[in-house]
């Protein structure tokens, strides 16, 4: 099966100052691993089936990763 893959190249900013030295990346959407990307999930309590918001995703069945890169100095 085929998959589709994100790659991050880590470079420094090309004017890097003091006050940039955070970057902050955002992914596409992903489907919701817990729930399977339906956003809810179906609790069996009491013989009685019960549909549940999903805990992770809070019911939109899809999420985000944010990556946050902070660059320092090389301690010599």
């Amino acid at each position: 099966m085929s998959s589709k893959r994100d790659i991050i190249e880590i470079v420094p900013p090309p004017f890097v100052e003091k006050k940039n030295l955070t970057e902050c990346i955002t992914s596409n959407t992903h489907l919701c691993s817990h729930c399977h990307g339906n956003g809810f999930f179906w609790q069996n309590e009491m013989n009685m089936a019960e549909k549940k918001t999903c805990p992770v995703c809070n019911g939109s069945g899809k999420l985000h990763a944010t990556i946050t890169i902070k660059w320092k100095p090389v301690k010599q």
